[in-house]
């Protein structure tokens, strides 16, 4: 197996990528070996809204673009894409939600001394 990278997603993805080439070639010559992780699509996520790229393609290319993500199913990526989009979750929320399975989340708010 061959680990891909966010930056290898983020040149397939990303429009006017000067690597796009490049990558579309690895990505032809090794698409039945590539591999990536939760790690690369909550990266993906995080560099995605800097670029202004819908969260909901960009989880869809990745698990279109690799036979194999560790960690995560495409319906839990996808769950949490669609929170970030629609709901205005920031990323590591939307994981949350998306991994909770619709159960209540615990949450503790930190005080100051001054509260």
């Amino acid at each position: 197996m061959i680990y891909a990278d966010t930056d290898f997603f983020l040149a397939l993805i990303k429009p006017r990528n000067w690597l796009n080439q490049r990558a579309k070639e690895l990505h032809e010559e090794h698409r039945h070996e590539l591999v990536t992780s939760v790690t690369t699509v909550t990266e993906m996520l995080l560099v995605g809204h800097r670029f202004s790229l819908d969260p909901e393609l960009v989880v869809g290319s990745i698990f279109s673009l690799v036979p194999r993500v560790t960690g995560i199913d495409c319906d839990t990526a996808s769950a949490a894409a669609h929170l970030i989009k629609e709901k205005g979750l920031n990323v590591f929320d939307a994981f949350h939600a998306a991994y909770c399975g619709g159960n209540t989340i615990v949450q503790i708010m930190f005080l100051t001394e001054s509260d």
